[in-house]
Order: C-alpha cells, then sequence, then structure tokens
C-alpha cells in the first residue's frame, strides 16, 4: 500500500450511508479496544476493523491505532505497542491550508521485534525496522533502520545496536 491523496477535512463531512457505517463501526471497535484489558482481544477488535497483526503481538490499553484508515496499519510477529501509543496513518488538514500541505494517508509498518514504548507517536509513512526500539514520549516522523534506538520529538537515532544482538 502506498501514500495517496485523500479529502481535505471539509470535504469528509459530505460521507453516504456506507462510509458513515465503515466510521462508526471503527469508532465502536477502537473504544472497546481502547479499554479492554485481554491483549488476546484487543488484537482481536483491531484485526476486526483491518489492522494487519502478526502472531505473538502486545497492544497495550489506551493505543490509538487510526480510526479512518485501520488497513493502512501492519503490525508484524513479535511486535510491541505500548499503552497510550498512537498510530497515526492520515493526515486531513482544513482546505485552506492546501497550499502548504496536502491531505494524505500512508502506511504504517511495525516489523518483526519492534517496540514502540509507551505515549510514543508514530505519523503516516513511517517504517520502524526489525527489533528497532522507539522510547517512550517520542513522536516518529521518518523510517526507523533496523537494530536502532531512537528518542524525542522529532525522533533521532540514538544507537545501533545490531552486533549486541547477534551475540
Amino acid at each position: 500500500m502506498s501514500e495517496k491523496a485523500i479529502p481535505y477535512y471539509e470535504e469528509t463531512q459530505k460521507r453516504n450511508f456506507s462510509q458513515k457505517f465503515r466510521k462508526v463501526k471503527n469508532t465502536v471497535l477502537l473504544l472497546l479496544a481502547y479499554s479492554c484489558p485481554i491483549n488476546k482481544w484487543r488484537i482481536g477488535l483491531h484485526r476486526w476493523r483491518g489492522v494487519k497483526i502478526g502472531k505473538n503481538v502486545y497492544i497495550g490499553m489506551h493505543c490509538h491505532l487510526d480510526n479512518l484508515y485501520p488497513e493502512y496499519i501492519v503490525i508484524d510477529d513479535n511486535a510491541s505497542v505500548n499503552s497510550d501509543s498512537m498510530l497515526l496513518t492520515h493526515f486531513n488538514p482544513m482546505k485552506s491550508f492546501a497550499p502548504i500541505m496536502k491531505a494524505r494517508v500512508a502506511p504504517i509498518h511495525i516489523c518483526k521485534g519492534a517496540i514502540i514504548a509507551v505515549r510514543s507517536t508514530i505519523l503516516p509513512g513511517v517504517k520502524v525496522g526489525k527489533n528497532a526500539i522507539v522510547s517512550a514520549g517520542s513522536v516518529v516522523e521518518k523510517n526507523v533502520p533496523e537494530y536502532t534506538l531512537v528518542r524525542g520529538n522529532p525522533a533521532k537515532i540514538v544507537t545501533e545496536y545490531k552486533i549486541l544482538m547477534e551475540k
């Protein structure tokens, strides 16, 4: 799935019945998953919304996985998205901002073994590499290489540790 243009905010208010139903369904399932105390059920609810989730994945409570485009989120095996984190696949500003920023949706891919620590935000179009770690409270706007620790706002590389994982 690649990045695509989407309507600006004002245009999203003109939805047909099936679009409205889809939004309500996604919202209800997101709210149920948001506070569900059982990880297996949270994962099931997110899968029902369209999020592609591998095996042995942990998704913490109070995580917000994009409401409008959950099908643009892929979480591979053994990955972890910890509590209060946000995965946002779309951005649709008011049309008055069109000259400086475009409305868009882009996929998020959390690769095998990656860890997204508490209260982190992953923005549209980001790939978090294999066994990478996003430190708590970070805002990730660019791809994270595999076996790398990033932190901050915006997230910056702190260290690479592939050699340590091979021992």
